[in-house]
């Protein structure tokens, strides 16, 4: 590829602000991923303990629930423990899943995306500032984070996949179970299909997150 002609001082200071900026958002986008992998993880794990009726869960549910409300009244606190409608609590959970199974899906990829892109306008920035091949100027996100990564933290995708599958997988798979098990079929064909749609961007997630954490292709290089 031929040399890119040297850009004026002013080009080259708006490239540069732009890489800043979009670092800046992928930040961000960074962090609001991590806090709703944290979230998601925290609702699975509730809903699946609901979903396999853990006595334990339920009191402590019913428990904080009764303090939210202000009741310290024994009859009343046991009236709420055989009336409660942990089955629409389910049903909520399973939507509250669904809605951050989409926003973690989406979060990664803006933040994968966007982490290849910056490598690539660090490729483009070395070229119009001339640097020296050796230079780690304008690498971090490229090649001097690609040449100096550990083996463990290619492998942390791998462990986030596991962890989140592995308790879609109780969660859904019992709810679906547990539904055509009591014999009422809307709510079944219901859950059914809600939990498919989570299963897909979950799939969608984790192929997006082994796909785009790689170093660009070489012949994507500059």
């Amino acid at each position: 590829m031929s040399a890119t002609p040297h850009s004026r001082p002013h080009d080259v200071k708006i490239f540069i602000e732009h890489y800043q900026k979009t670092y800046e958002l992928t930040y961000e986008f960074w962090k609001q991923r991590n806090g709703i992998f944290l979230y998601l993880i925290g609702t699975i794990g509730l809903a699946t303990l609901l979903t396999f009726r853990t006595p334990e869960t339920n009191s402590i549910l019913i428990d904080l629930f009764a303090k939210a409300l202000g009741v310290t009244d024994a009859n009343r606190i046991d009236e709420l423990r055989k009336s409660f409608p942990f089955g629409l609590l389910q049903t909520i959970l399973l939507f509250v899943v669904f809605y951050l199974m989409v926003n973690l899906y989406h979060r990664s990829f803006y933040v994968l995306r966007n982490y290849q892109y910056l490598g690539a306008l660090e490729r483009e920035i070395r070229q119009r500032l001339s640097l020296q091949t050796k230079s780690v100027f304008f690498t971090r996100e490229s090649d001097f984070y690609w040449n100096s990564r550990p083996f463990l933290l290619g492998t942390v995708k791998w462990v986030y996949i596991g962890l989140i599958g592995t308790l879609l997988l109780a969660f859904l798979g019992g709810r679906v179970y547990d539904d055509f098990q009591r014999g009422i079929f809307f709510l079944s064909v219901v859950d059914l299909a809600i939990s498919v749609t989570i299963i897909t961007y979950f799939v969608a997630y984790a192929r997006s997150s082994v796909v785009f954490d790689s170093p660009q292709k070489e012949n994507n290089k500059t």
